[in-house]
């Protein structure tokens, strides 16, 4: 595992308010948090590489915790993904 990787979901949450962009691989798929727009169209983005079926668009960090990932929540499953990339 890799130093990156996050003890908490709070931690992510945090990262990501910040502005942080993650990647992450869980049961072999990688994944990625990634913003996109500006000002109060600001937007954050979770999905599965090259799935847009598994896409979900957010208003805040906060919401990102809900992302289902194999029918598990993301903050249920935090401390067991890899982080491949992070910034923050």
């Amino acid at each position: 595992m890799s130093n990156d990787n996050f003890k908490s979901i709070e931690e992510l949450i945090d990262n990501v308010r910040r502005g942080g962009e993650v990647e992450f691989v869980y049961n072999n798929k990688q994944y990625s948090i990634t913003h996109f727009g500006e000002g109060q169209e600001k937007q954050i983005q979770v999905m599965e590489f090259y799935n847009y079926d598994s896409l979900v668009i957010y208003k805040s960090a906060n919401e990102i915790s809900e992302y289902i990932i194999e029918s598990e929540k993301l903050k249920d499953i935090i401390t067991k993904i890899e982080v491949t990339f992070r910034c923050f």
